[in-house]
C-alpha cells in the first residue's frame, strides 16, 4: 500500500479476541472476516516504516472502568478484556494478527484511541501528519477516533475493508458519514 510513509501512522483499534472471535461476549459480527486485510495492511506500514500503534480496551476487574452503557453485557459476558484476560474475552490480539516489538500500544477508557490517552503527543513528536485507521467497531470506536484525528489536524484515511460493524447497513453509513466530514475513505 502506498498511503505509508514516515509521516504516517498505522492505528489499529480493537482487534482483539473479545471483539472479533466468533462466539466472544462483545463480538462484532464482521471483525473476524478483516483479519487478513488487516494483517496485510499492518505489514505494508511495517515495510514503508510507518509505526503501528495498537489502540486497545482493558478493563478493571471489578468494572469501575466499564462504560456504564456496556456494563451489564461486560458483566454478563463474563467480564471480557479485563486485565490479563485469555481466551474468547481476551484482551490480546485476535489470532491471525501479530504485535511486534517497536509497536506501540495505547490503552483507551472510551471509544474514541485520542481520549484521554497519550496517542495525539507520541503522533506529534513521531512528527505524524497523516493517520490510517482499521479495526472494530465502525459505528463507534473506529468512528469516535476518526472525528478526533481530524479535529486534531490529521490527514484521515479508513480502510473500509479493514474495518467492521454488526450490519452491511451499519458499515455503509458510517463510512459516508466519515468521508463527508472529511476523511478519505479507501474502498
Amino acid at each position: 500500500m502506498e498511503i505509508f510513509n514516515n509521516h504516517t501512522a498505522l492505528i489499529i483499534i480493537d482487534m482483539q479476541k473479545a471483539f472479533v472471535e466468533p462466539g466472544a461476549p462483545l463480538c462484532v459480527k464482521g471483525a473476524k472476516a478483516t483479519v487478513p486485510a488487516c494483517a496485510k495492511a499492518i505489514e505494508a506500514a511495517r515495510e514503508a516504516g510507518s509505526p503501528v500503534f495498537w489502540v486497545k480496551r482493558h478493563y478493571r476487574p471489578d468494572g469501575s472502568d466499564v462504560e456504564f452503557t456496556r456494563y451489564q453485557t461486560w458483566d454478563e459476558g463474563g467480564r471480557p478484556l479485563a486485565h490479563g484476560s485469555k481466551g474468547i474475552g481476551g484482551a490480546e490480539e485476535a489470532d491471525g494478527l501479530q504485535r511486534k516489538p517497536g509497536d506501540y500500544v495505547i490503552i483507551k477508557p472510551r471509544w474514541s484511541g485520542f481520549f484521554q490517552t497519550e496517542l495525539d503527543l507520541i503522533l506529534r513528536r513521531l512528527h505524524i501528519d497523516t493517520v490510517v485507521l482499521i479495526g472494530t467497531t465502525t459505528p463507534n470506536c473506529v468512528r469516535t477516533t476518526c472525528y478526533d484525528a481530524i479535529a486534531l489536524d490529521y490527514k484521515t484515511i479508513v480502510i473500509e475493508k479493514c474495518c467492521s460493524s454488526n450490519t452491511e447497513e451499519i458499515q455503509r453509513v458510517n463510512m459516508e458519514d466519515m468521508e463527508r466530514i472529511g476523511a478519505v475513505i479507501l474502498r
